[in-house]
C-alpha cells in the first residue's frame, strides 16, 4: 500500500508541476512587462511548447536534487532515473528508420483525402504549428524539445512509476492511455494509443529512453521539414492507391521494427526479472528505474 501511495504521489507531483507551469506561462498575458513575450509565444506555438517543457524539466531536476538531499539513498539524477542510456549504433539507425517510416505514415494521414476528412485535426495540428516566425522555432519546439519532453514524462517517469506496483503489460497500456488522454484531439488520441505502446515497448526492451526519443524527433522533425520543402504537394499528386500502399507499408515498418526490437533486445537480461526488481523498490533497483 505504501508503494502505491508513493507512486500516486510522484505521479501527482509530475503532473502538478506541468499544470502549475502551464498556468504560470499563460498568465504572462496578464502583465504589461511580459506582454510582448506572451505575444511572441502566441505567434509561435512551438516555442510555447519549448519554453514550457524546458521550465518543467528544470523543475523536475530541482525536485530530484531535493529528494536526494532528504533521502540520501534515492537517486537524485533525473536523467539516469528516466533511462537516458547509450544505444548501440545499429539501434540508433533502426530508431531513425522507424522515425522516417512514422513521418511518412503521418503524412499519408494528412494527404489522403478520405483519411484527412475523417481526422481533420491531424493536418490542422501541422498547419497550426508551422504558423510561426521561423522554421527554426518549429523544428526546435515541435520537432525536438516537445517529443523529448513527452518521452521523459510518459515513458521515463510515468511508465517507471506504474511498473513499480503493477504487471509490466498493464503499465504499458496505462501509460499509452495517459499519453493519448493528453493529446489535443480525439483523432490524435486514437493514434497515440498505438504510438504510446510502440514507444513504451521500445523503451522497455532497449532500457534506454533514447530509443523512443529518436523515433519521435525523427518523425516530427521530418514531418515539418517536408512540409516546408513542399513535399506534401508533390506527394499528394500520387495515385490514391499508391498513397494507401505506402502509408500501410510504413505502419507495418513501425510495428515490425518494434517486434524486432522486442525479440532481439534481451542482451542477457530477463525483462521479467528486471520488472520484479523494480517492484521490489529497493535502493539498488532505483537507479535502474528507467
Amino acid at each position: 500500500m505504501k508503494k502505491v501511495g508513493t507512486m500516486l504521489g510522484n505521479i501527482a507531483m509530475y503532473f502538478g508541476v506541468f499544470y502549475a507551469l502551464l498556468y504560470l506561462l499563460r498568465s504572462t498575458y496578464n502583465f504589461e512587462v511580459t506582454l510582448s513575450f506572451a505575444k511572441f509565444l502566441s505567434r509561435n506555438q512551438a516555442m510555447f511548447m519549448a519554453v514550457l517543457f524546458t521550465l518543467i524539466t528544470l523543475v523536475y531536476l530541482l525536485i530530484f536534487r531535493i529528494k536526494g538531499w532528504i533521502w540520501p539513498h534515492a537517486d537524485n539524477n533525473l536523467f539516469r532515473v528516466a533511462g537516458f542510456r547509450r544505444l548501440s549504433a545499429p539501434r540508433v539507425w533502426l530508431m531513425v528508420g522507424m522515425g522516417l517510416a512514422g513521418s511518412l505514415f503521418s503524412i499519408g494521414l494528412i494527404v489522403i483525402d478520405d483519411i484527412a476528412q475523417l481526422f481533420p485535426s491531424v493536418p490542422a495540428l501541422v498547419d497550426d504549428l508551422i504558423k510561426g516566425d521561423s522554421a527554426v522555432y518549429v523544428i526546435m519546439g515541435a520537432g525536438i524539445l516537445g517529443p523529448t519532453f513527452e518521452e521523459l514524462l510518459f515513458r521515463g517517469l510515468l511508465f517507471r512509476e506504474l511498473r513499480k506496483v503493477m504487471p509490466v503489460y498493464v503499465a504499458l497500456v496505462l501509460q499509452a492511455a495517459a499519453y493519448a488522454y493528453f493529446q489535443p484531439s480525439m483523432a490524435l488520441s486514437v493514434i497515440s494509443i498505438g504510438s504510446g505502446i510502440i514507444y513504451g515497448s521500445l523503451y522497455l526492451r532497449t532500457r534506454s529512453l533514447w530509443a523512443p526519443i529518436l523515433v519521435q524527433i525523427t518523425a516530427m522533425s521530418t514531418i515539418f521539414l517536408l512540409k516546408y520543402a513542399g513535399f506534401y504537394a508533390w506527394y499528394d499528386k500520387l495515385n490514391e492507391g499508391v498513397l494507401y500502399f505506402i502509408t500501410a507499408v510504413c505502419l507495418m515498418a513501425l510495428i515490425g521494427g518494434s517486434i524486432y526490437v522486442w525479440r532481439t533486445s534481451d542482451q542477457g537480461h530477463d525483462w521479467i526479472r528486471v520488472a520484479k526488481a523494480r517492484m521490489a523498490d529497493t535502493p539498488s533497483a532505483a537507479p535502474k528505474g528507467g
